[in-house]
């Protein structure tokens, strides 16, 4: 076992190589930073859980981790916490979604096939060319972390049913809840699955007596995810989600054909087109379609594989269904399923693809162990390559990240990202300022602006309308000298839905808060119950060892 370990972690040290020296790279998604930033400011703010941030849309805010979910930016929020500062933070982060994802790999594989077996499909699984382009090419934290949690939530799963205890409970309820934060298209695609798993195994141990577990575990996670499921199950209508399915985003744009998946690597930085002319690549990896196509020619004459033939055969069909639905031939299914949109590109279906055919790929140590050092070293050579950013700016820090040209490119980055619908047009530009006179005249003193309060002293000189320069979404409540009134964002002449106000003649205190709606605050409520009770399950059991 301490051989497998020592092995696994050399073979780690090449994916990761790049992010333990100093710098920074260039990524799709140039916002990671940017979002751990606004989310500790939050926690500045005990604005908790994370919903509004202040900067981003332009400096006019927006309701990001209403929507967003937040797992990955929690996690690195606590990375932040040891010091590291917010571009290291990403960086920590990439080493973490690669090494958590080789464990949990692991756990699985090596419950089927040992740990040579697990070690292998870890492996397989880490060095995915796909896993790579999630990160290091696109910057897609939150899909690169979904994919830790596919393992292990099958594998505490599969263990749940197998031997129903509830002790088991806690983890797959935690599971399950990371999967529900970490990123949303990810979870519709995975549930199918999921739910094939838990009735193969059903029907494998004829454990009637499991459900009552597992449905206490499907009650439990949702209870842990409700503070981020619930609202944007109930308050997705105050944003405009259409602009997630419209122009480049529109799935028919993005279909794949088989050689860009078996044949052709082309590797590259670009992006994803229209047609088989993508400047990045969307293979599955040589050895990712090789071992387990082997394993399935040989798996109806195999009498090593014989008792895990029935499992295997399911793996093998859903990697093909999911490898099926990345085609333009699966068009026909997208259409008649229209939630499929929101995943937005059939190449994401490659996360599920790397998952089964990684985990299948374990079973070839139980025919022969002496193929595992040619394949382990076939995948250095092919794949470690691959897992190195475009560039590498040395001398690239916060302070580069947030000042200047980048700073400004930051802010206006994913403007119709969840832009409050009472804005019909994203706004031009930044604004010139906290407040605005748009009837009458005055000046105006900041007394306090964070990310969920402003507070201003306002002189008009006659009755007048201000424009306060923030987006108006449910939450925001607004008190002048202590007097509640309503927000106008339908009267923002710009119509971008700024919150407008009525402010009589004279000095005034004129107060932002940004608090929780009903729905908000109840969601807040199961999550705060359901995490206290994993607390009191977790304390018992260490105080009965004890």
């Amino acid at each position: 076992m301490k051989k497998i370990l020592l092995v696994a972690v050399i073979l780690f040290i090449p994916s990761v190589a790049w992010l333990v020296q100093p710098g920074y790279f260039p990524m799709h998604d140039d916002l990671q930073a940017m979002r751990q930033l606004q989310l500790d400011k939050c926690f500045s703010d005990w604005q908790i859980p994370c919903r509004w941030v202040p900067d981003m849309g332009y400096s006019y805010g927006y309701p990001l981790f209403n929507f967003y979910p937040p797992l990955p930016y929690y996690i690195g929020q606590v990375v932040h916490w040891f010091g590291f500062s917010f571009t290291e933070t990403v960086k920590v982060l990439g080493i973490m979604v690669f090494a958590v994802s080789a464990i949990t790999m692991y756990l699985l594989a090596a419950e089927f096939f040992g740990s040579l077996g697990g070690m292998l499909a870890a492996m397989i699984y880490l060095y995915a060319p796909y896993h790579s382009v999630d990160f290091y090419v696109r910057a897609a934290v939150n899909e690169s972390w979904a994919m830790v949690w596919f393992p292990l939530i099958y594998w505490l799963t599969y263990k749940l049913i197998k031997n129903p205890a509830w002790m088991l409970v806690p983890w797959v309820a935690i599971s399950v809840a990371a999967l529900m934060l970490s990123h949303n298209p990810m979870l519709m695609i995975f549930v199918p699955t999921y739910m094939i798993w838990i009735f193969f195994w059903w029907i494998k141990f004829k454990s009637v007596s499991s459900f009552k577990y597992l449905l206490v575990s499907a009650l439990w996670a949702l209870g842990l995810a409700a503070f981020f499921t619930l609202p944007v199950l109930v308050e997705q209508k105050y944003a405009h989600l259409e602009t997630l399915v419209i122009g480049y985003f529109n799935y028919l744009a993005h279909f794949l054909d088989f050689r860009q998946m078996f044949i052709n690597i082309n590797w590259g930085y670009g992006s994803s087109v229209l047609g088989s002319e993508d400047t990045m690549s969307f293979a599955i990896g040589y050895l990712q379609w090789i071992v387990p196509l082997f394993i399935a020619c040989i798996l109806f004459f195999s009498k090593k594989l014989s008792h895990l033939r029935p499992m295997l055969i399911l793996l093998l069909f859903l990697l093909a269904s999911s490898s099926f639905l990345t085609h333009s031939k699966a068009t026909w299914i997208w259409q008649h399923f229209q939630p499929l949109e929101f995943l937005q590109f059939p190449w994401r279906f490659l996360s599920l693809i790397i998952f089964f055919a990684s985990f299948i790929s374990g079973a070839i140590v139980l025919i022969s162990k002496k193929f595992i050092p040619i394949i382990l070293m076939l995948l250095l050579l092919l794949n470690a390559n691959y897992f190195r950013p475009r560039d590498w700016w040395p001398q690239a820090n916060d302070q580069d990240r947030f000042s200047g040209e980048n700073w400004r490119l930051q802010l206006t980055s994913g403007i119709f990202d969840y832009l409050p619908i009472w804005g019909k047009l994203p706004p031009a530009g930044a604004p010139n300022g906290d407040i605005e006179f748009f009837h009458g005249s005055g000046t105006y003193e900041r007394l306090q602006k964070n990310s969920n309060k402003q507070k201003y002293t306002i002189f008009a000189n006659l009755d007048s309308t201000i424009i306060v320069q923030t987006f108006y979404f449910p939450g925001w409540k607004i008190w002048i000298d202590g007097k509640q009134v309503s927000p106008e964002p339908l009267r923002d002449p710009e119509k971008i839905g700024r919150i407008i106000i009525d402010v009589p003649a004279g000095i005034h205190e004129v107060s932002l808060k940004f608090v929780d709606t009903p729905v908000r605050l109840i969601a807040n409520s199961l999550s705060f119950i359901s995490l206290l009770l994993l607390i009191i399950v977790y304390g018992r059991r260490k105080f009965k060892r004890s």
